[in-house]
This record gives C-alpha cells, sequence and structure tokens, in this order.
C-alpha cells in the first residue's frame, strides 16, 4: 500500500446510484450534490462522471466550490447555494454560474453591473436562507418580494427552490406543510404570470420518500455517494461508493503495565502486541474514537487503545494474531461501518465522509 491513508472511490457506483434515482424521478432533472468535495469524495471526478451519464446540473456551496469545477472542465449549470459577496459578481457571471438569491436586497445588490442568472431560495421552514415564507399567511409577502427581483433589470431567474428540514424525520407532517407552502407560492407566483423557471424541493430523502414532490429537478447529495439520510430514508439499490483504508506501520511487543499514548491513559494488562496504524485524527479519525473496536485488520476487528494521535493510532493485537508491517487496516467498507462511526462520534453519517482531509490519497476506480 503506497500511501499511509487511502479512499477508494468506485465511481461506477456512484454512477449507478445516479442512474437508478434517474429511474425513480422519470422526466424530472438530477442536480447532483458536489459541495464540500462531492462529500469527500472529490468533486472534479466525480462531476466528470456525471457529465459523461447526461448530468447537466450541479450545485455547491460557494464560489470557490463552482470555480474549481469550471477550472476541470465541467460545463453545465453550477448552481451556488450560498451567498457569493456582491463584490465578486464578475467571477459568477464570467463563469456563467447561477447564484442563489435569498431576498430582494441581495438580488439588488448583485444585479447593479451586469446580468446574472439566479434561482430564488424560499425559506418555508429551515430558517436557514431564503425569503421568509413560513405559513400560507406569508405567501402573499413572499411573491410580492420575488415580483420585486423579478422586476431587476440584470437578474434573470432561472429556478426557484426551497429545502426540507425534516425529510428524513419519523414523521412526515412538517415536510408536508412545507410543500404546501411552497406549491400555494408558486401558485401565486402564476397568477402573476412570474415565469420562475425549474422549480425544486427535494433533497436526498424526499427523492426517495415523496415522488409527488419531484416537481422539475431533485437534488441528490448523499444518496448520490450510497448512504441514507437517517434509519427512516432506505433503499437497498443505493450503494456506497468509498472504502477508507490505512496501513499498518509497525508491529512491536507491550509487556504487562506498558502504558500507550499521551496521558498514558491505558495500560497493557498482560503481555501483547500492538500494531501501529498509520491514521490519525489530523486524517479524519477522531480521539473520539480511542478505545472504540472500529479498525478491521485481515479480517479480525480491534479496538485502538490508548488516545489517537494527529497521525497514528494503536490497535491491541494480543500475541497469536497475524498481523504484519504494510497489511491494510480498514477504517470503513461498508454503509454499516460508516454509520458505525458516526454512532460512536455521536453525529451522522455526511460528517464521516466530509472529515477525511486532504492528505488523505483519494483513488478511483472506473
Amino acid at each position: 500500500m503506497k500511501h499511509r491513508v487511502k479512499a477508494k472511490v468506485d465511481l461506477n457506483r456512484i454512477a449507478e446510484n445516479y442512474n437508478y434515482i434517474k429511474s425513480l424521478v422519470g422526466t424530472s432533472r438530477v442536480m447532483a450534490v458536489v459541495k464540500a468535495d462531492a462529500y469527500g469524495h472529490g468533486a472534479n471526478e466525480v462531476s466528470k462522471r456525471l457529465s459523461l451519464l447526461g448530468c447537466n446540473d450541479f450545485a455547491v456551496a460557494c464560489l470557490s466550490e463552482a470555480l474549481e469545477l469550471r477550472e476541470n472542465g465541467i460545463d453545465g449549470n453550477i448552481l451556488i447555494l450560498g451567498p457569493t459577496d456582491a463584490l465578486l459578481i464578475d467571477e459568477i457571471v464570467d463563469n456563467n454560474f447561477i447564484q442563489t438569491a435569498d431576498s430582494f436586497e441581495y438580488a439588488h445588490d448583485i444585479s447593479k453591473t451586469r446580468e446574472v442568472r439566479v434561482h430564488i431560495k424560499v425559506d418555508t421552514g429551515m430558517s436557514r436562507l431564503g425569503i421568509y415564507c413560513h405559513s400560507e399567511n406569508d405567501v402573499q409577502s413572499a411573491a410580492d418580494e420575488i415580483e420585486k427581483i423579478a422586476s431587476l433589470g440584470n437578474i434573470k431567474i432561472e429556478g426557484i427552490f426551497t429545502h426540507f428540514a425534516d425529510s428524513d424525520g419519523i414523521t412526515k407532517e412538517f415536510t408536508e406543510v412545507q410543500f404546501s407552502v411552497f406549491s400555494a407560492l408558486l401558485k401565486e407566483l402564476e397568477s402573476r404570470n412570474i415565469d420562475v423557471g425549474t422549480k425544486h424541493c427535494c433533497n436526498s430523502a424526499a427523492t426517495l420518500r415523496y415522488p409527488e414532490m419531484h416537481l422539475d429537478m431533485v437534488r441528490a447529495g448523499i444518496i448520490l455517494y450510497g448512504l441514507f439520510p437517517s434509519n427512516e430514508v432506505k433503499d437497498e439499490n443505493i450503494l456506497p461508493a468509498m472504502t477508507l483504508s490505512a496501513r499498518v506501520c509497525a508491529v512491536h511487543k507491550l509487556k504487562k503495565g506498558d502504558s500507550v499514548s499521551y496521558g498514558c491513559t491505558y495500560r497493557a494488562e498482560n503481555d501483547t502486541k500492538v500494531a501501529v496504524i498509520s491514521i490519525g485524527y489530523a486524517d479524519g479519525f477522531s480521539r473520539v474514537y480511542s478505545g472504540k473496536e472500529l479498525i478491521r485488520i485481515n479480517g479480525k476487528r480491534f479496538s485502538t487503545v490508548g488516545r489517537i494521535c494527529m497521525d497514528m493510532c494503536m490497535v491491541d493485537i494480543g500475541n497469536d494474531f497475524d498481523c504484519n508491517v504494510g497489511d491494510k487496516a480498514f477504517i470503513f467498507e461498508s454503509s454499516d461501518d460508516i454509520n458505525e462511526l458516526a454512532e460512536a462520534m455521536g453525529t451522522i453519517n455526511y460528517e464521516i465522509l466530509c472529515s477525511l482531509k486532504h492528505r488523505v490519497k483519494l483513488e478511483y476506480v472506473n
């Protein structure tokens, strides 16, 4: 194993997931959410592969992510989900990006000098970004604001969207309210002859769970990479695309009573052997995992012992286990492994993927 930590990304799996999502949504388009470096999978390579499949819509978090895609030959529509400083509007226009507009004031600021492609963001309950429209009582005022945006000379509205806050939850009520409010707003805008272009509201969970809400386009994020938004939303046809492994970089003996790692938090209860693994918290393998049985070597799982270090961690392999320098140490090979890491960290599978650092080598299977 050449690299100390390696994430192997199966682009064929991502392609299969994309095609399966396409089969679910019929005539609706699929926007590939490739923000955060495609959830750790490598936005450039993922986007190139999806482009070959006919995907022409991509979503990123910020201008720098959008620029990287363009610089790497991605020619499709690139929607910037977060706000971009109005001083950088030339970069948005010159690269033909689509900017999210979440208020009249912001739309006015970015439209002062050049025509900008935008998607309008509506806040139907996420309370993050967007024109406030939490109930049908807010529809008129939200429509008024969107009408003002549409009147701006340099604003080209090509889409409108909202984001579901609880589409992966146990109950459906909140999502149904959000969709109802969004639908009422769309109806009001239509009655005013305001063309808002592509309409979209479904994230990964809603794409799987609410086919009646697919509208013109869905935004596929975590399911594109083969994981599920929650235990309430699963589909056996979605397959994980990444495995993460490190290597055994040393094997040595411990005597009873020897301590391991910083703070001497672990002492060997008996004579044993320790394998040193080439992954640490600077690679995304958190110190929270110290003492947990999360590493697999030659088919057997082991607990880390002592505190996980910046670049390495240690596991007690006992006296009889066959383990040698250079052996692979798998951190995860399946969605279950990733979910177990998330549970041990008290977080969600999204964060596990997005925690991988730049020195983790990405290797692709095509």
